[in-house]
Parts: C-alpha cells; structure tokens; sequence
C-alpha cells in the first residue's frame, strides 16, 4: 500500500516558523559537513597533485624542459600539449583554469544564501519594528502634575 508522501511537498512559505527553522538548520548542517569534505578532498588532491612523478620517462621529460618534477605541472603541460593539437576540451579546460570562475552550482548556492539571509535580516526588521503609535505616558503624567499643584 503506498505511503502518503505529500507532507513533504508543502511550500516553504507554507510551513511553520519552527518547521522552517529546522530544515534550515538541516541544511545549514548538510552544507558544513559538505564544505569540510571538499576542503578534506582539495587538501588530498594538493598533496598528491604536488609530489614528485614517479614515471622515469615523463619526469625526464619534464626535467628537460625545465619544468618542476610533480603531477600537477605534468598534467598542465598534457592539456597545453592536447590543446595545440585542436582539442577543445582541453583549451576550455585552460581558459576555466586561467579564469577561475566559479561554476554554476556554486553561484546558485551562493545566490540562495543571499536570498535566505536577507529573508532573516528583512523577519529580524519586522520583529523589531516600533510602531507609530504616540506614546502618551508623559502626557498622563503632566495631567497628574497640574491635578497636584492644584490642591496646593
């Protein structure tokens, strides 16, 4: 018999302020744990990317062109060599390196925090608000002032 599995396509807007904090906070959690291991990943990429290359033919190779003996500098001068062979991929793969832009799903991420932190600061503004109500209480108090210089 299939479950009923509509609760979860209710509207953000439509949920309660508790539910929305709470997804917020999943999410908030899921993208930490998510930053942390793409930083665990770059560093393992770093250290392996700058060891020395262990082929004798490519390392000499290098070494007589004079270029630094490590994998990284192997695979620039792969993709600089594909490149001026016509392969396209390779030279977008240069341009994007060159340009270090970032890609589309970071923009969108980044996008949708802006959008989350301003919905929060515009909720905090609202919360906060003074209203434009006149506050009487000094008026009162003068009424009490004059009703007891009167009796002197």
């Amino acid at each position: 018999m299939p479950r009923d599995g509509t609760e979860n396509l209710k509207p953000f807007s439509q949920r309660t302020k508790s539910e929305q904090r709470e997804i917020a906070s999943k999410g908030g959690k899921a993208s930490g744990v998510a930053r942390r291991k793409k930083a665990e990943l770059k560093k393992a990429l770093n250290v392996v990317l700058t060891s020395q290359v262990h082929q004798p033919k490519l390392a000499a190779l290098l070494e007589e062109m004079g270029f630094e003996n490590s994998y990284e500098m192997a695979i620039v001068f792969s993709m600089a060599n594909k490149a001026t062979q016509g392969d396209v991929r390779a030279a977008e793969w240069i341009s994007k390196t060159l340009d270090n832009e970032k890609d589309d799903l970071d923009k969108r991420e980044q996008r949708e925090r802006i959008k989350s932190l301003k919905l929060d600061n515009k909720e905090r503004a609202e919360a906060n608000k003074i209203t434009d109500a006149p506050i009487n209480i000094i008026d009162e108090w003068a009424g009490e002032v004059e009703g007891a210089t009167d009796d002197l």
